[in-house]
């Protein structure tokens, strides 16, 4: 039964994670373009002068907000075709338990988005320690690990708003995860946001477990 769930969500999310696949791989071509061409252009000792003394950033800005965008977008088809053709009453009266059905579903949507990230991740990593040594390269890491949070963030949300029966409480769901996912786009430093890891955990925590919540109460009839 497992098996048959994992398979439907591969169906529904399909397009949209090769969709994904294609973006982030496009864009891991133009940092290693971008990253090349600042070495010809401006020379390595500007380049580096930059890294080291003005804390430049080394990739392009989209690196923001590409997590943050394949993350709905996987949400998105994961769980809107559940509520525009009514298959969720059904997926929550499968015989197993519902928080079951759930949790399957949405580490399906969160192991396929890791899946998406990490060897991109990985490839940028690899590819700039060509250029940068291990500590500048290790603080663009946990500089951009809030970045890729936000994406899974961003997929939980997503589901936690779809799930919820009534449309009023979606629009409260919006403004909390509104609300929420900025504190992963806070400006600052490199490594300034080491302390900010913890609650890091407490917001993906809190996101997972709001759909349950908003199953119980589709499962109740609540409108």
């Amino acid at each position: 039964m497992i098996q048959a769930i994992c398979y439907k969500e591969w169906i529904k999310t399909r397009g949209a994670v090769l969709l994904s696949g294609v973006l982030l791989a496009a864009y891991a071509v133009y940092a290693f373009i971008h990253t090349g061409q600042l070495f010809r252009v401006d020379g390595a000792v500007a380049t580096w002068s930059g890294v080291i003394l003005k804390d430049a950033f080394l990739l392009p800005g989209a690196t923001r907000w590409l997590p943050l965008a394949t993350g709905l977008m996987v949400g998105l088809a994961q769980f809107v075709p559940e509520l525009t053709e009514r298959r969720l009453k059904l997926t929550l009266h499968l015989p197993l338990p519902a928080g079951r059905v759930l949790s399957v579903m949405l580490l399906h949507g969160v192991i396929t988005l890791l899946a998406l990230y990490l060897p991109v991740a990985i490839a940028l990593l690899s590819g700039l320690s060509a250029y940068y040594p291990p500590e500048i390269t290790g603080a663009l890491a946990w500089r951009a690990l809030p970045w890729f949070a936000a994406g899974i963030a961003a997929y939980l949300f997503t589901a936690w708003t779809c799930v919820e029966p009534s449309w009023q409480q979606r629009v409260k769901n919006v403004l909390v995860a509104a609300g929420a996912l900025p504190a992963c786009y806070v400006d600052g430093p490199a490594g300034s946001y080491l302390p900010f890891l913890p609650w890091l955990v407490v917001i993906l925590a809190v996101a997972f477990l709001a759909p349950f919540q908003a199953a119980g109460r589709f499962k109740e009839g609540v409108q």
